[in-house]
């Protein structure tokens, strides 16, 4: 009988290095499988990142593109306002000459000899 068993101990050495070896080898498939599935998780994360950051720019852009025209439809209508307001003082002005004439030319007037007064002094204040 310790035949037999001495007789079977390669063999059965044999089966025990077999199933290790298999072990080792679903260890590493395992393995793979569970690299596998985290590339996949990691590259699925990395398009949807991808896939939201495209809508989020677009966003900023337009909020960008929306800032500078109304920006720009402010400086156009403080430019109306400018040239509407020049435009009313300018028909004032025209309308005051046409009823005090003698009025308007003395205002003229005075108001030359004002800046003729005060281009005198600073001229001669620089020397």
């Amino acid at each position: 009988m310790e035949s037999s068993i001495t007789g079977n101990l390669p063999k059965n050495g044999q089966t025990l290095a077999d199933r290790a070896a298999g072990k080792v080898q679903d260890g590493i498939r395992d393995a793979q499988q569970t690299a596998k599935d985290a590339g996949n998780t990691l590259s699925n994360k990395v398009d949807d990142l991808r896939s939201e950051a495209g809508p989020t720019l677009s966003k900023v852009v337009g909020r960008a593109q929306s800032i500078g025209r109304q920006g720009m439809d402010a400086v156009s209508d403080a430019a109306d306002r400018a040239r509407k307001f020049s435009a009313n003082a300018s028909d004032l002005i025209i309308d005051y000459t046409k009823d005090n004439p003698v009025k308007a030319l003395l205002i003229a007037a005075a108001t030359g000899a004002a800046l003729l007064g005060l281009v005198k002094l600073l001229k001669d204040s620089r020397d």
